[in-house]
């Protein structure tokens, strides 16, 4: 055999392993037929609270790791090796479902060493609703975010078990109704798998907050977030808001919703994600605040739109202020900063 032959088959040996990495990255990977769970055909529906304005009922999809919308994908071949296999980062969708800035997140943790793993919620669950604003501004925060943990507690169960990646180097990340969900996952996942959770602008409304976390959380917040403002100083981590809007998920750790409900004390007001965060930090909980300068809602959504937003229709429309977006420097912060967190679990 000529020396070029050897060389050949040595270039094939290589680049063949490498080569079926990228047919897992993208959209609607073929798993095993066993890991299949589609959703029921009675699963979740809308129910009208107001006009153009809606809340989910009925049971929730579980995570179906053969459903389409659901991309993990790998770090690039001449991305940095931070072990034998890489770390994963969990995304949990916005209240939109996924958009720019989850897409940015995947194209920043893969370039830089790190799996991940993103999903559509709303899909899983039967809603036909990319070119619509029904999620955007048309429902309720408890709705979608009962949708998007219920998916995400379901992927952090399959992860964890997948053999390309580093099951003892598990990360979350969520923005907004995503961000929400994040806050929650770190009062129900296991410290050996999961080394630190990323909860990025989440709301005060929703399915509550946790009284325990059991791995470390970030909370990231832009310094001029006011998406959902009433005002334009009305801003996402000091804002409360009417207990009537929450609801707790069934499969959530124990936490302010339980205290805080249409069903309990719907007459008072939730508690601030700072006041939150600053009452478990003060019972020894591992929680870090991250604020960052020219930042809104969505660090890695672009350029900063001082935008508005209008929820339901009708007489009932309800005008907000939804300011997203980052300066390129502070989104490269952000983006440094969890990168940080993760090499700091490395020897």
């Amino acid at each position: 055999m000529t020396l070029n032959a050897i060389e050949t088959m040595k270039f094939f040996a290589l680049a063949i392993p490498w080569l079926a990495g990228l047919c897992l990255m993208g959209a609607a990977p073929v798993w095993a037929q066993a890991d299949c769970r589609p959703a029921p055909p009675d699963v979740a529906r809308l129910v009208e609270l107001r006009p153009g304005f809606h809340r989910v009922d009925g049971p929730l999809a579980e995570f179906d790791p053969c459903h389409r919308s659901v991309q993990l994908s790998m770090p690039g071949f001449f991305a940095d090796k931070l072990g034998a296999k890489p770390p994963v980062m969990i995304i949990a969708h916005g209240g939109n479902g996924p958009g720019s800035a989850e897409q940015e997140m995947v194209r920043r943790m893969n370039s830089r060493g790190v799996a991940t793993l993103l999903y559509d919620a709303y899909e899983m669950n039967g809603f036909r609703y990319r070119g619509t604003s029904l999620f955007l501004t048309g429902a309720s925060n408890e709705s979608r975010q009962r949708m998007i943990f219920k998916a995400t507690l379901g992927a952090y169960q399959w992860i964890k078990q997948h053999q390309r990646i580093d099951a003892s180097r598990i990360f979350i990340h969520g923005l907004s109704n995503g961000g929400s969900v994040a806050l929650n996952m770190a009062a129900v996942v296991e410290p050996e798998h999961v080394r630190a959770v990323f909860s990025e602008g989440p709301p005060s409304a929703g399915i509550g907050m946790p009284d325990q976390i059991r791995v470390p959380l970030k909370l990231v917040f832009g310094k001029i977030d006011n998406y959902g403002g009433k005002s334009e100083d009305d801003w996402m981590h000091t804002r409360t808001e009417p207990c009537f809007v929450n609801q707790a998920s069934p499969l959530a750790a124990p936490g302010t919703a339980e205290r805080c409900s249409r069903t309990a004390n719907p007459q008072d007001t939730t508690i601030s994600p700072q006041a939150w965060g600053d009452q478990l930090r003060a019972q020894g909980q591992p929680v870090e605040f991250w604020m960052y300068d020219d930042a809104a809602h969505g660090l890695l959504a672009g350029p900063i739109d001082r935008g508005m937003r209008v929820y339901g229709s009708g007489p009932t429309a309800a005008r907000r202020y939804g300011w997203v977006g980052a300066s390129a420097d502070a989104a490269n912060r952000f983006t440094a900063d969890l990168m940080r967190t993760i090499r700091a679990t490395y020897p």
